[in-house]
Formats: C-alpha cells, sequence, structure tokens
C-alpha cells in the first residue's frame, strides 16, 4: 500500500502507526512477520475541552487515560491510553505544521503514556551501542547527526530519542523517524539542495534531509549520553558528569518535559531516569562554533563516542 494512502502502516519507535492520513515521510512498516503494537491515527473532530480534566498546562489537559493537546493555529489532538491519536486541524492550518506537531508534540503524549522514556536528542549506532546527543534547540543535534551519517555510522533518530527498558532495566534506544532536520545552510554544507528537500516548518528555511531506512527494526542498547553546547572561547571540551549532574541533564532534556506531571508520570519518569544511569555515561560536550571548526570540532567528539562500547 502506498504509504500516502488511507491505512497505510507506519514504523515508529517500538510500534508501529496506523494512519488515514498522508505520512509519507515515515518508513513503511511492510514486514507481515512485524508484531509490534499498532496505534491508530485518524483525523476527527475533537473538543476544546475534556470532561473530567483539571485546567490545562501547556496547552494539554488530562483525564484518566485520554489526554487533549491544543496548539492554537495549528490542531487540537486527542490521545487515548498510548494507542490512538485523533488530529482535529485548525481552519487553514499548513498540512506540514499539523504534521510536525502530530509527529512531535503529539506523538510524545503517547509516548509517555506507552510508558517509554523519550529524550530530546539523536541517537547514532558505534560498535554496536547507541550513543545519545542531546542539548537545547540550536545545539546542533542534527548537524552533527548529519556528520555522523557522512562518516558512515547508521542515525537511529533525530529530535527525539524513544528509550525501553528490559526485565532488567538495561535501556534500549529505538529507530525513530527517517529524517534529519537541518537549516538551509547545513543543508548546503551537506551537499543538499534544498530546492529538492521537503520544508520541515512552513515560513522557516528548515528542511527534512532523509536518514534512510535502519538496517533493521531492533533496540539498540544505549552506551552514553552526551549533552551539546557552545564553547564560550577556544576549543570544546568534554567532561564526564556524575551523581545529581547526570540526573538533572536527562530529566532537564526529556522530551516535552513539562507534560510529565499533568500526565501524573513525576514518579515514573524520575524512576527511568535513575535506571538508565545505571548503564548509561552521561558527559557535557562543549564545542567550538562556526562550519570553518565544525569538522575538526566533530571528529573530537567522534573519536571520544566511538569509545562506548
Amino acid at each position: 500500500m502506498s504509504p500516502d494512502r488511507p491505512g497505510a502502516i507506519f514504523s515508529c519507535f517500538n510500534f508501529r502507526l496506523r494512519a488515514d492520513l498522508a505520512l509519507g515521510e515515515l518508513t513503511p512498516a511492510d514486514d507481515p512477520s512485524d508484531t509490534r503494537p499498532i496505534v491508530e491515527i485518524r483525523q476527527g473532530a475533537v473538543a476544546d475541552t475534556l470532561p473530567g480534566a483539571a485546567p490545562a498546562r501547556h496547552g494539554l489537559q488530562v483525564a484518566g487515560d485520554a489526554a487533549l493537546l491544543d496548539i492554537p493555529g495549528h490542531a487540537r489532538f486527542l490521545i487515548r491510553g498510548g494507542r490512538e491519536i485523533v488530529v482535529d486541524p485548525a481552519p487553514g492550518a499548513a498540512e506540514r505544521n499539523v504534521r510536525l506537531f502530530l509527529l512531535g508534540s503529539a506523538l510524545g503524549v503517547l509516548v509517555y503514556q506507552r510508558g517509554l522514556l523519550p529524550i530530546h536528542a539523536n541517537a547514532v549506532v558505534m560498535a554496536g551501542g547507541a550513543v545519545a546527543f542531546t542539548g537545547d534547540s540550536g545545539a546542533g543535534k542534527s548537524t552533527l547527526a548529519a556528520h555522523f551519517q557522512r562518516a558512515g555510522y547508521e542515525v537511529l533518530c533525530d529530535d527525539v530519542c524513544v528509550v525501553s527498558f528490559d526485565a532488567q532495566g538495561v535501556p534500549s534506544a529505538w529507530p525513530g523517524l527517517p529524517r534529519l532536520k537541518l537549516w538551509e545552510d547545513a543543508a548546503h554544507a551537506f551537499g543538499h539542495d534544498p530546492a529538492g528537500l521537503d520544508r520541515a516548518v512552513e515560513g522557516l528555511e528548515k528542511f527534512h534531509v532523509p536518514i534512510g531506512t535502519p538496517s533493521a527494526v531492533r533496540p539498540v542498547p544505549l552506551r552514553r549520553l552526551y549533552t551539546l553546547a557552545r564553547a564560550e572561547a577556544g576549543a570544546g571540551t568534554i567532561t564526564r558528569l556524575r551523581g545529581a549532574e547526570a540526573m538533572a541533564a536527562v530529566m532537564g532534556n526529556s522530551y516535552r518535559g513539562l507534560y510529565v506531571p499533568a500526565l501524573g508520570a513525576t514518579a515514573t519518569h524520575f524512576r527511568q531516569c535513575a535506571t538508565l544511569l545505571r548503564y548509561v555515561e552521561v558527559y557535557a560536550a562543549t564545542r567550538a562554533w562556526g562550519f570553518d571548526v565544525f569538522e575538526r570540532e566533530a571528529a573530537v567528539l567522534e573519536q571520544h563516542a566511538a569509545g562506548a562500547a
């Protein structure tokens, strides 16, 4: 079935999406042996209030296993029990922006409902293990992922790294959305012509760059997490974080972490972050900035991260 036809099934983290709207930027899940559960996505009317919910926090209302996420001017999303998302686009909303919030914030809520830990990060496979890179917007996460892709590493995910835990608590990262989001100058720097790319956000010079289909739909044990920031002056540094600093780095970079209290997931979230730190080394990495020094700084980080296995 074409990925743009209603009812198409797409691969996403440790589940699949079946959608009655076009999600052609995702990877079709056409393996008949794939037994991951299916999450239904459909377009429909969504009321502006959720019966029984407390007042909205950060645009999110929650009642029982249902959550209503309101993104003014774009869409309302009703997310139920980690198994369904109903999308109600605002009049005149750009289709690509509706998809942006569907596959971002709304999917983040659903991931929390499913008991997973989403980190605002990308992840790269190195020597059989996953290495994740997080940081504030503008820290260069996607540009660094593009560097690793060009160097021959498999990029598992960009922007959102979803982590699951096995029975022993070992954390693993799952393949995510099969694209990077690069600003126009970064896309040019890596040899892409933005004229041939899909725009990620209406009105912004940011574009989707495909990263290809993962070699296999499987979780990869997470070994290291780097928080990225600009160096104040001179060359960058890489410093191991431990204890409360490491915990703050993980909790502070959880994807849409502001939703956690409203979802009643505070205790679970804390426990998952603490469990992750039993197995994952956390580092603070600063880098000198600018494309003139990018390759040098990226190579230093690559060499350090390659020792994760």
